[in-house]
């Protein structure tokens, strides 16, 4: 009986330490995918005469807080750009000389309305933003 036990403990042993564990592959994340996506910012007000700061490409292909006066009742700024993330992106317009006119933003993503807001008393911005 004693050698049973003897035997019985080397065979366990041997098993033991001839079997090795496989190591594990874990699935690895793909590397993002840059993505192309199209901005535009549509400004409408009354007045014709508005202030827009909105985030652009700069000359350098970087995304920067940018401005200019619009002399006109409708403007549209468009550009393209490529990421691997989101990003944010904002359009404010407000009128130059305080006034009840309506100003109105709206930021479209790849043609699809995403952002809008517009406002009538005077000195107030019309705020539109988002990460998209």
């Amino acid at each position: 009986m004693k050698n049973l036990f003897v035997c019985f403990a080397v065979l366990v042993s041997v098993l033991t330490v001839s079997c090795s564990k496989e190591n594990e592959v874990k699935p690895q994340a793909a590397p993002a995918t840059a993505k192309t996506v199209n901005i535009e910012y549509k400004i409408q007000n009354v007045s014709g005469q508005v202030g827009v700061d909105y985030i652009a490409l700069n000359a350098s292909g970087a995304l920067e807080l940018m401005h200019m006066d619009v002399n006109r009742t409708e403007e549209t700024i468009s550009f393209s750009y490529t990421s691997t993330t989101t990003n944010a992106y904002s359009v404010t317009a407000y009128n130059v000389m305080p006034s009840h006119d309506v100003v109105q933003v709206q930021i479209f993503v790849d043609g699809v309305m995403k952002a809008e807001h517009s406002v009538t008393a005077p000195g107030q911005s019309a705020v539109a933003k988002g990460d998209f």
